[in-house]
């Protein structure tokens, strides 16, 4: 597994990074671009899982540091303190409500509105 990210296939995701070791088993397995998504799938793939990686890719490039958030918060903690969750334009805040720096990275938006992000802006971070 960790060839296979060195190798910038896939992206390993833990909940915890102070507490990993190399043997342990990820939380989260994202391939680490999405058209690698299209290229090896035979069907549409999920947009979900499209969007996730994007949104994880672009955020590595640019030297972040992520973590899985979870199921009962939001999908990512960027740098240990800012948790996003990543989803299309009708996604809410339910998940991120008890979080004080909190915000939705959401597709189909033009334009920022509140604490939601439109999820083509994280491109620029590359």
């Amino acid at each position: 597994m960790k060839d296979l990210e060195e190798g910038k296939l896939i992206v390993r995701l833990f909940q915890n990074l102070s507490t990993i070791t190399d043997l342990q088993k990820p939380d989260k397995i994202l391939l680490d671009n999405p058209n690698l998504i299209y290229a090896l799938s035979d069907i549409t793939p999920q947009i979900g899982t499209v969007r996730e990686s994007f949104f994880v890719n672009q955020l590595q490039s640019a030297g972040h540091i992520i973590e899985y958030g979870g199921l009962s918060t939001g999908d990512f903690r960027i740098d240990g303190t800012i948790m996003v969750e990543v989803g299309g334009s009708e996604k809410g805040f339910g998940q991120i409500k008890k979080e004080d720096n909190g915000y939705v990275a959401a597709d189909d938006i033009d334009c920022a509105i509140y604490r939601k992000i439109p999820l083509w802006a994280f491109g620029f971070l590359y």
